[in-house]
């Protein structure tokens, strides 16, 4: 018989859409839109950003990705991600974000804040799509403005929108997919659609977010909502997502990266990944609850009989499955688990309105908590000694107890001294154009902004009779995937520096990434003394 406790309240999408226009959502959209937009060019692109952006300049120029311009390589990956032969076409990461970024350079110019506003934008109308889908699903306006409210309170979640790359676009792509899913797509042509777009231009987005997400949906799917799975229109939202997918899947050249993984990475990913979940998503103390309330499906494969209750059981099942799964992946990442922050906001949201209903003191109180605080996250692992956290972490970073908005405010309207900032002023005062500057770290910003030749950084290593103008040394020392020196630092202990080039010790700190959102290394008040400053060498007159 089917299960009649399963099934989703009737709504629609256009009254949902109504719904927006409510008071309360557009209070919440109000607020998350200056959270993400205020200030959103103050700090330039660090690393990863600008490899999307110097690739977005090269679309710009040749209506495709190339990762070499003429005269500066593109490249994090000691020359992986392309062949020269065919004209150093970028084939290592999906092609969307570029896309999105060269929308914004060509519409606004080629600076940090043009280069994010396509990914600020969906990253806005992922705070919205939270509420619509509570709100489609079960037409209830309090959990709907609470899960967006809890999402648009997430620091982690906001500064990702606030990067120019797949983060938020990701999140709004698996939202859309899990909307139309609950959208009758079995009958409706529209929904079908929607999905199938959804999941192929996630591909198109990050292909790990894919193959995490689409396995670990499918796998809930079947254990929470069979009774909604009909195989043969199945089958055709397969073939169409296919469709979009198996090109990428050349164009990509995945194959080629197979080779990288690590069996023996695994279970240290798996450790690092719930960490994450526990320390900035889902505290433990309510991941433990769940477990014990949801015991008997766990067990016996009971499902709760509450509509809104097995949705929330989906999204924890869901979370779990694509953590599981991105552990396979030999690079560990917070930024391949954004995706799954409106879910952990719509669970958490639901948790906070069942305890309301048994307290309302202590529903206030855990809303609160998770709202504005670390706290719940952290103080139990604290306790516990489980805590995660880097030891060069500062305890004003989200890794400390903190109230991370009053942290996130404090740099929206104060600024930070942003190291690529810092490097980026440097240059532009002091070197000429036509001249080469090696960079042990940081040489994509500096193509991005400078215009300059800039070798080094992550790129592989430079010809052996390069003398460059200009040597940028960093303190951090970084190992490539086969835990060798990158060619860069190599290169530069090669230099004979006390003879041909004058060193400068510049009044900065020496910093490690600059705007990099992941929680473990994002600051947002400047660092105490004492720090290691920013050393450039230039090269001496006649040499």
């Amino acid at each position: 018989m089917p299960d009649t406790h399963a099934a989703m309240p009737p709504s629609g999408t256009r009254t949902a859409l109504w719904g927006l226009l409510r008071p309360m959502p557009l209070a919440i959209l109000a607020a998350a839109a200056f959270l993400i937009f205020f200030n959103l060019g103050a700090r330039p692109l660090w690393q990863d950003e600008a490899e999307t952006s110097r690739l977005a300049q090269t679309v710009l120029t040749d209506g495709i990705p190339r990762a070499f311009d003429g005269t500066n390589l593109i490249s994090q990956e000691e020359a992986r991600e392309y062949n020269p032969a065919d004209g150093h076409v970028w084939r290592w990461s999906p092609w969307m974000q570029i896309y999105m970024s060269a929308l914004g350079l060509a519409l606004g110019g080629e600076n940090a804040a043009a280069d994010r506003f396509f990914f600020a934008l969906a990253g806005l109308a992922a705070v919205a799509m939270t509420y619509l889908l509570i709100l489609r699903l079960f037409q209830n306006p309090a959990w709907a403005a609470l899960s967006a409210s809890l999402l648009t309170a997430a620091v982690p979640f906001l500064l990702f929108c606030r990067q120019g790359r797949y983060y938020s676009m990701g999140t709004l792509l698996t939202l859309t997919a899990l909307y139309a899913f609950f959208c009758d797509w079995q009958k409706k042509t529209g929904p079908l659609v929607v999905a199938a777009l959804s999941l192929g231009l996630l591909f198109h987005a990050n292909y790990l977010l894919f193959l995490s997400f689409v396995p670990s949906a499918l796998a809930c799917a079947v254990l929470l909502y069979h009774e909604l799975l009909d195989i043969k229109r199945l089958i055709l939202l397969a073939a169409l997502t296919l469709a979009m997918v198996v090109p990428g899947i050349f164009l990509y050249r995945m194959g080629s990266q197979s080779g990288m993984f690590d069996i023996l990475l695994v279970p240290e990913n798996l450790m690092l990944y719930f960490a994450d979940l526990i320390m900035f998503m889902v505290p433990l103390p309510v991941l433990a609850v769940l477990a014990w309330r949801w015991r008997r499906f766990f067990t016996l494969l009971e499902r709760p009989r509450d509509p809104a209750e097995r949705f929330v059981l989906f999204c924890a099942l869901l979370t779990v499955l694509s953590l599981i799964l991105l552990a396979l992946v030999p690079q560990r990442f917070h930024r391949y688990i954004v995706h799954l922050y409106p879910l952990c906001a719509i669970l958490l949201a639901w948790a906070g309105m069942r305890l309301w209903r048994w307290s309302k003191p202590s529903g206030v109180l855990f809303l609160l908590l998770v709202g504005l605080t670390n706290w719940l996250h952290l103080y139990p692992l604290e306790r516990t000694k489980l805590i995660n956290r880097p030891w060069e972490n500062d305890f004003r970073m989200l890794t400390s107890l903190n109230i991370p908005m009053k942290l996130y405010l404090t740099e929206l309207f104060s600024g930070y001294p942003d190291v690529n900032a810092n490097i980026l002023e440097f240059f532009k005062q002091n070197a000429t154009p036509g001249q080469t500057v090696l960079a042990e770290y940081g040489d994509l910003p500096l193509q991005f902004y400078t215009g300059l030749r800039v070798l080094g950084g992550l790129q592989g290593p430079p010809a052996p009779d390069e003398k460059p103008d200009w040597v940028l040394v960093r303190r951090a020392v970084r190992v490539n995937r086969d835990r060798l020196l990158f060619p860069a630092r190599a290169f530069v202990h090669g230099l004979d520096l006390e003879r041909d080039y004058d060193r400068l010790e510049l009044p900065w700190p020496d910093e490690t990434f600059g705007n990099r959102a992941d929680p473990y290394y994002h600051f947002f008040i400047p660092l105490e003394p004492p720090q290691s400053p920013l050393t450039v060498y230039r090269k001496k007159a006649g040499d």
